[in-house]
């Protein structure tokens, strides 16, 4: 579809999408995509896109702007931030927003509006709750696993291969992991983050006691501030964490290999052959006995 947008040349296309019902229930779901090309003059600047009653408002209400070529702007968090080729952001159109050509550059640009139940939560964890999130200075790799994504979503309607909600959901969860993984080097080229290499260090030794102290002194931290800081990043307390981790490991025993109960426990880490049951009945919803019992039935 040609529209007559402010600074959008003409032969730029946009397409609209309204996702079966069922969909909206359980995937990211595409509301618009459009492949731009614009001259300085391309401006948009709103209260918001979409809100209100998702019914009503079926375009989508997040926004993934590719820049291909040209330079573009976005004010984030009360400043301007310029994006070059292959840099791309990713915006809450429910709130003010503002982007456009950046002057004396010309503009290619692959976008997608969409929504669904689940988008929030990947939202708030790109942007840390601010109305923006931006990738700048990625590796080609990297963009090209976006821009590829963007496009296999604008190609099914630009070359009317047929509207795919479930296969548009792979292609929007594939952005929105490049966007988890921020600008975050590729693994091996800087050392792991700390928490990760002491979450590592309790999976590979539930046998050991794993005490917080312990634990608070491999990250240089007391005991107290170390409790607050684990929860904070990881979701759980240390305790529950190492339970989790004795029990996941337990349970792949139990399902693996022909070891005693008793055993299971002592490699896990627990006292006893008692205090591991209890705990793995208190976590799981069922004795270790019986999760044997109905894995071996599989």
């Amino acid at each position: 579809m040609k529209l007559d947008e402010r600074g959008v040349l003409p032969k730029s296309n946009v397409y609209f999408h309204i996702p079966k019902e069922q969909g909206r229930k359980m995937l990211l779901t595409l509301g618009a995509s459009g492949y731009y090309f614009c001259d300085d003059n391309y401006l948009v600047a709103r209260n918001n896109y979409g809100v209100g009653d998702t019914h009503r408002n079926r375009f989508g209400s997040y926004l993934v702007f590719f820049v291909k070529n040209g330079e573009a702007y976005v004010y984030q968090n009360g400043r301007k931030v310029i994006l070059r080729k292959n840099d791309v952001f990713l915006l809450d159109c429910h709130i003010p927003h503002v982007y456009g050509t950046q002057p004396g550059s010309g503009l290619e640009t692959i976008w997608v509006h969409f929504d669904g139940t689940l988008v929030r939560g990947y939202f708030e964890e790109n942007a840390r709750r601010t109305n923006c999130a931006v990738l700048t200075s990625l590796p080609p790799g990297r963009a090209k696993i976006i821009y590829n994504s963007l496009y296999s979503i604008y190609e099914q309607f630009d070359k009317k291969k047929g509207i795919n909600d479930i296969l548009n959901n792979k292609y929007l969860v594939i952005v929105m992991t490049e966007f988890l993984l921020g600008n975050s080097p590729v693994p091996g080229e800087e050392e792991n983050d700390p928490w990760d290499d002491l979450l590592a260090y309790i999976s590979e030794n539930v046998r050991l006691p794993l005490r917080l102290e312990d634990l608070a002194d491999r990250m240089s931290m007391s005991p107290y501030h170390f409790s607050r800081q684990f929860k904070k990043k990881i979701g759980y307390t240390p305790h529950h964490y190492v339970l989790i981790a004795r029990i996941g490991t337990a349970a792949h025993l139990l399902r693996g290999t022909g070891l005693p109960i008793k055993e299971v426990a002592h490699i896990c880490g627990f006292s006893s052959e008692g205090s591991f049951c209890n705990a793995f009945k208190n976590l799981s919803g069922q004795w270790p006995a019986i999760f044997r019992g109905k894995q071996s039935r599989v």
